[in-house]
């Protein structure tokens, strides 16, 4: 008789966040673009256009910080909803799904989607009779602990560690449930031949997957299958008329193909590679059933997809190829149904009525209407466009794709061709080994000679010796010494990651030897760290220590950097502060940084002003251009 395995969970907090920025498509560009758009001045909102109410911000920066704390509100309040209850109220699923997407995101959405379409999957009846049969016998228990079996069941837990032959006897003894054979499809040590036995083992392979302990938002094997690149499973199941899933808002079969494919490019997969052809022969597979994709773009230069935390994307190169190489054509396959969302819905009022309601302290409508108007006035004054915009203008104008032309038009391309173009410094990953575990205790306990040692004896390729080299360091900055001196030593430094491994002690890691005029392998100067991560300490140090200004002829400079008012940690209150530490290397003062001052003045009035009584070769003329390009990679 199956063991029932109980699983208690305590205390169960998994938030799935990750910053989502609105996906946008750029209008189609006229055939030349302007470099140079005119400067607005500073902008405020006339008598007429104004909203009544006299509390509202009358200037961009305390209208942003307004329309922030605004939305941290509301999001502290929707996390607070219980989102369930208003299916009582007769609203449906895709109502509250794009409300839970609209107040918070789609992470949040998904989540609840998922555990609401499940509700009657077998894990949940299993799990509330679990739950019904422990409190009964603890009738005190909390609210919030949770019964569920374990998944995977603890006898296959450790199958990857078996024979080939030990295993497959286990799976054909083991009564597998649909989410233990899910379990196993995304261990990548497992043959197929071994996975189609377990698929075997199941009698409903079109059963939803349960949603417990580990919140599964894919809803039909097959999903899995489709994006762990199980080829030979997709094509039994299909074989037996799977069900595909097509939900208008999670993940269809087809979404989870295509992201893996895209996974794939990204981890840089030779196109010819076995991964390549046996998930593009699933997505061909896919295809001949009509499972469908959402594509935001779809053409024969690019093609854009997404769904909850996943991403598809292809560029032209890699449409092309995908065509030529394995007769993958994107552009056939089927669009996806979506949900719509509709501002003015009904659901939507009597949720904003509820907000209004119960935070009485927050912004009014007509506030937050006054200064989204101002906003968005400004906002459309700098119309910025990207690489790809303006490497189709210089296709147009028979120019080469260069980093010294882009640099002409504005640093910020130059620096983001540059970035794709670069070849990163080859590095192990890393993972839980009996080594690194070893190493890393020896690093904690001071015996730095000795773990170095014992890297040394391993005799591992340069990438692993590049991990462990900054992961040791990590452990003390005072071990950079050391490790110049042995076998881990690196000739050519990654900045970004020595910052990461150092942070507040990143000066102290400096003090040991490190050349701070030397640009690493991308060309960074410590200067640029420091005002990308916005570490004032460290700045001042540098200037202290008289570092050289990297006076660059392509790409973007220190003062490119802190004056760009696009860098997501941009913060206008703290720009005369590291201005004030900057300018005392008198760094020359370029057209493009009179652009981005022009952008200052249009956004930041007040902060202008102040800048320029400091720095008066700062200031800009009325007719300054502002910025013509944004980078967001560097």
């Amino acid at each position: 008789m199956k063991k029932v395995i109980v699983a208690i969970v305590v205390c169960i907090a998994v938030l799935f966040w990750f910053n989502q920025t609105p996906s946008t498509s750029s209008s189609s560009l006229n055939d030349s673009i302007n470099v140079n758009p005119p400067l607005s001045s500073p902008v405020t909102l006339d008598s007429e256009s104004a909203q009544p109410e006299v509390n509202a911000p009358k200037d961009y920066q305390s209208c942003k910080l307004l329309i922030e704390s605004n939305k941290e509100t509301r999001w502290n309040w929707a996390r607070k909803i219980e989102w369930a209850q208003w299916l009582d109220k007769g609203y449906s699923i895709d109502d509250i799904t794009l409300a839970i997407d609209h107040f918070l995101n789609s992470n949040f959405a998904a989540s609840w989607r998922a555990e609401q379409l499940k509700k009657n999957s077998k894990l949940k009846h299993q799990n509330q009779n679990l739950t019904e049969k422990v409190k009964a016998l603890a009738p005190d228990l909390p609210s919030f602990i949770r019964v569920e079996r374990s998944i995977p069941q603890p006898q296959i837990d450790n199958i990857a560690s078996l024979s080939q032959d030990d295993a497959l006897a286990l799976i054909k003894e083991a009564k597998l449930t649909i989410e233990d054979v899910d379990w196993l499809l995304k261990q990548d040590s497992l043959d197929e031949p071994l996975l189609l036995q377990a698929v075997k083992q199941i009698d409903d392979t079109d059963a939803l997957i349960g949603f417990g302990i580990q919140q599964n938002e894919t809803l039909r094997l097959i999903d899995t299958a489709a994006y762990y690149g199980r080829e030979r499973i997709v094509t039994a199941l299909l074989a037996k008329n799977s069900m595909l899933s097509d939900d208008a808002y999670l993940g269809t079969t087809m979404e989870y193909a295509l992201a893996r494919l895209d996974y794939y490019f990204r981890m840089d997969t030779p196109l010819e590679d076995e991964l390549i052809a046996k998930q593009v022969n699933i997505i061909k597979a896919l295809h001949g059933v009509n499972s469908t994709a959402n594509f935001s773009i779809l053409s024969k230069q690019k093609a854009l997809g997404f769904f909850p935390r996943h991403i598809y994307h292809f560029d032209a190169q890699q449409i092309a190829n995908l065509q030529q190489m394995y007769g993958l054509t994107l552009t056939e396959i089927t669009p996806k149904a979506t949900l719509v969302f509709n501002a003015h819905s009904p659901f939507l009022a009597e949720l904003n009525a509820n907000f209004a309601t119960l935070n009485t302290n927050s912004a009014t409508p007509e506030m937050m209407t006054s200064c989204r108007t101002l906003v968005n006035k400004v906002d459309t004054q700098w119309q910025p466009h990207n690489l790809d915009d303006f490497s189709n203008k210089l296709i147009k104008e028979e120019k080469a794709i260069t980093a010294t032309n882009l640099h002409h038009i504005d640093p910020a391309l130059a620096d983001c061709f540059a970035y794709r173009q670069r070849q990163r410094l080859p590095s192990w990953q890393g993972g839980d080994n009996s080594l690194s575990s070893t190493v890393y205790g020896l690093a904690a306990k001071n015996q730095i000679n000795e773990a170095i040692e014992m890297v040394e004896d391993a005799q591992l390729e340069e990438a692993v010796n590049r991990w462990f080299f900054y992961q040791l360091l990590g452990y003390n900055p005072e071990y950079f010494t050391q490790l110049q001196l042995s076998e881990l030593r690196q000739e050519t430094f990654d900045y970004d990651t020595l910052y990461q491994v150092a942070r507040s002690k990143t000066i102290s890691l400096i003090n040991q030897g490190l050349d701070i005029d030397k640009l690493d392998y991308a060309g960074k100067n410590w200067l640029d760290i420091a005002i990308l991560e916005h570490d004032l300490p460290l700045l001042n140090y540098l200037v202290n220590q008289h570092i050289s200004y990297p006076n660059r002829n392509i790409g973007r400079d220190p003062l490119y950097l802190l004056l760009d008012t696009s860098h997501y940690k941009f913060k206008p209150e703290h720009l005369l502060t590291y201005l004030s530490a900057l300018m005392v290397l008198e760094p020359n003062i370029y057209p493009q940084h009179q652009r981005l001052m022009s952008l200052v003045r249009l956004k930041y009035p007040e902060t202008y002003t102040q800048i320029i009584y400091q720095f008066p070769a700062l200031q800009v003329e009325d007719d300054t251009p502002l910025p013509p390009a944004v980078c967001q990679n560097y």
